[in-house]
């Protein structure tokens, strides 16, 4: 995932705000333009030299009309003010940097040495690159960008229809009998690729802005719950822990690995398993969160006073209302809901793709 600090900055750009009007400006116009934004100018005396004061306020018209001159302009960074215009920065030519053009070279050191935000803007090119701190971003064209969140977004769409008809199938199985830990492995394998299709597009969701709202609230629902069923599935079938921190960072885990297999999600979940042929064999049996937290609707800390109490689903399932009441945080509404809900469930089958709502 893009660096939280960047993310913003690539906002600051996106289309309908104030900054990418005056850089397409530019780039309409076939000019070049280094631009730099910094809180105080007088605190990086020694790296913008010369040029003009202007310390007014900041449009759109005036940055592209400053821009025709050769130098950099200096911006604050909340883009209120223009400070300076056909400045001459001089950054510390020992910093690293593997740009070739001039313009772009001295806005990588400049933002590595300065750590704030350097835009430049190549003449020849119309390329708009982002420099900040370490990092630099190339902005996309537009209709690339729609492009490539479209694919995205069917994509996801497939492989969260996926996850749900996995996950609807293995609820079944759990009321009935146990699950093969291949079938949570398939199932996380599909919610692990949604994640990381989702860290893939979500710079170019924020980059698009005004344009991409749409998309964004597309995304968003395909994504919506995804995250805590992973986190509860994992505290149901995990063999080391099931606290849900613990199940969060194995979930981390295994969307930063690059070779994902279904061993290894399933090793995950249980160390002992040494090989495939000895997943496909084995057969394991949920604590209970998932079912207890998504259809009965009650607290987590309530959640695992009662599988502390039954031990697994299959007990819980057999409980009734009264035993049910015996539990720390279970009154006699939320144990007739609990016994409600879980009766309903093996006696009427969901035919929806998500059976958790």
């Amino acid at each position: 995932m893009m660096p939280e600090g960047l993310l913003e900055k690539v906002e600051l750009v996106s289309p309908g705000t104030k900054l990418r009007k005056a850089l397409d400006d530019i780039v309409q116009a076939n000019l070049g333009a280094l631009l730099m934004f910094v809180d105080d100018p007088e605190k990086y005396r020694s790296i913008i030299q010369g040029g003009f004061e202007i310390n007014d306020y900041f449009t759109p018209e005036r940055l592209y009309e400053l821009s025709k001159m050769d130098g950099a302009t200096v911006i604050s960074e909340d883009l209120s003010t223009i400070f300076r215009a056909n400045a001459h920065l001089v950054p510390d030519s020992s910093i690293v940097t593997y740009e070739t053009g001039m313009r772009h070279r001295t806005a990588e050191r400049v933002a590595k040495q300065t750590g704030k935000m350097v835009i430049a803007i190549s003449k020849r090119k119309s390329d708009i690159n982002l420099y900040f701190g370490e990092h630099k971003y190339k902005l996309n064209d537009l209709r690339l960008l729609i492009s490539r969140v479209t694919q995205a977004m069917s994509t996801m769409e497939k492989y969260r229809s996926g996850f749900d008809k996995f996950l609807n199938t293995i609820t079944l199985k759990e009321f009935r009998s146990g699950v093969l830990i291949t079938d949570i492995s398939a199932m996380l394998d599909k919610g692990i690729t949604l994640m990381k299709i989702y860290e893939e597009i979500y710079p170019y969701l924020i980059e698009l802005g005004e344009e991409g709202k749409l998309a964004k609230m597309q995304v968003e629902e395909v994504m919506e719950d995804l995250e805590d069923t992973m986190i509860l599935v994992v505290m149901d079938y995990c063999t080391t822990s099931e606290k849900p921190e613990d199940a969060k960072e194995i979930i981390d885990n295994l969307v930063s690995e690059r070779d994902l297999t279904a061993l290894k999600i399933a090793r995950a979940l249980n160390p002992e398993i040494s090989n495939l042929a000895q997943a496909t064999e084995t057969t394991v049996y949920p604590r209970g969160y998932r079912v207890l937290k998504q259809i009965s609707k009650i607290p987590l800390s309530v959640c695992a006073n009662v599988v502390k109490v039954f031990g697994n689903l299959n007990e819980i399932t057999s409980a009734t209302p009264e035993l049910l009441k015996q539990v720390e945080g279970i009154g006699e509404k939320r144990a007739i809901a609990i016994a409600s809900s879980i009766s309903l469930i093996k006696e009427k089958p969901v035919s929806s793709n998500r059976v958790i709502q």
